[in-house]
């Protein structure tokens, strides 16, 4: 997994997370209304059991708070379910696991010194039950559920009681482990859609470096040979050695001027096809693509320079953003391309890509950018009077 999170897994882990929380923080309670135990009630008769229990659950809701946290962190397991599913793995313990535990035992011993009421110690024993096999496996729930109710009825609770607490501490951590598993999903869907949009970006290196080879091997392997024909003309004193000579300067500014077209994107690549290979590189990183005007709408000297803009643009959006919809614009005046998903504050921070557009556009055109509210907008407009950016 990357050391970041995609917007999606990093929206769907704090509701997670904080639902998770939640639950911790409301199962005591849940507990209290299946004894018919009222808190302000039992605050009142044992003021310093429940203290000790108020603290107990916030200990236990922080605990899980950061076993989740570091669960987000760690990679997941590689194996796979019985439907071929992500598994869920462990959650990690802590000390804040054990002072969830030392917390129940300080509660019963005011009740074996003291002679509290038994409720606050099941709530306890209850919150600490629950707090340590939500961390495992839902078979571990089960017998964990199951002992829960057997200590319970030792402990003098009824036997209906018992079995209905146990039920209580089973759904709890299916619960849990259900939303974890949810999580888990979501996560790797992100993980995928991380690498699919890093896979179209190797594509279209991998077509430019195609291009560049079938541009450059020909003409470089020619001039190689040349150059050594000419070395030894040269050597004998012919004069075809001149010949062969502005063959090879012809060859090298040929190559050159291909090589610039290929660069500026104007070899075999018009508008019309640059715009559907962006949008269908873009969609291939799940991204909505919004297409707004005509390849025919831009004048024809600009058409060249809106291909390489589309295909620079489309390419930073993949890399540096991780866009849910994109809306490219194209008009008889400019480019427009918006994205969503753009981290980062309100001021653009422009790395080499966008320092190069500006560059290669000149004093033509001007190119401007703004990011509002995690929306990016790339905007090109052409024929600008004394090139002011």
């Amino acid at each position: 997994m990357s050391t970041t999170m995609g917007r999606q897994w990093s929206v769907f882990y704090a509701y997670t997370a904080w639902s998770i929380v939640l639950l911790l923080v409301l199962f005591p309670l849940g507990v209290a209304l299946l004894l018919d135990t009222k808190v302000p009630l039992l605050l009142a008769v044992e003021p310093a059991a429940t203290v000790v229990l108020i603290v107990q659950i916030a200990v236990s809701a922080w605990s899980g708070h950061r076993a989740l946290a570091a669960w987000s962190r760690a990679e997941l397991p590689t194996g796979r379910d019985r439907w071929d599913l992500p598994q869920v793995g462990r959650l990690r313990s802590d000390w804040t696991l054990a002072a969830t535990a030392l917390l129940s035992v300080v509660i019963a011993l005011m009740q074996l010194l003291v002679g509290t009421e038994e409720q606050p110690l099941v709530i306890s024993l209850s919150l600490l039950t629950a707090s340590a096999i939500m961390r495992w496996r839902w078979e571990v729930g089960i017998v964990g559920a199951a002992v829960m109710a057997a200590i319970m009825t030792l402990l003098g609770l009824a036997g209906g009681a018992s079995i209905a607490l146990g039920a209580l501490v089973l759904a709890f951590v299916l619960s849990i482990r259900l939303s974890l598993w949810l999580a888990a999903m979501v996560r790797e869907l992100d993980d995928a859609r991380e690498a699919q949009a890093q896979l179209a970006v190797a594509e279209e290196r991998l077509r430019f470096a195609r291009d560049l080879h079938d541009v450059t091997g020909r003409d470089l392997s020619v001039i190689a040979v040349k150059a050594e024909l000419v070395a030894q003309l040269a050597e004998r004193e012919d004069p075809r050695a001149v010949e062969h000579g502005r063959e090879v300067a012809q060859i090298a500014r040929a190559s050159l001027t291909e090589i610039r077209a290929l660069v500026r994107g104007y070899r075999e690549v018009d508008l019309a096809t640059e715009l559907r290979g962006t949008a269908s590189l873009l969609r291939s990183a799940q991204a909505e693509v919004v297409v707004r005007g005509e390849s025919e709408d831009l004048p024809a000297r600009h058409r060249g320079t809106a291909t390489w803009v589309l295909r620079e643009g489309g390419t930073n959006i993949l890399r540096h953003a991780d866009p849910s919809t994109v809306t490219i614009t194209l008009g008889p005046d400019g480019v427009t391309l918006v994205n969503d998903g753009s981290p980062g504050t309100a001021e653009v921070i422009e790395g080499s890509g966008l320092t190069g557009m500006r560059e290669r556009l000149g004093d033509s055109a001007t190119l401007t950018t703004r990011r509002e509210g995690g929306t990016f907008t790339l905007d090109v407009r052409f024929d600008v009077p004394g090139g002011s950016r």
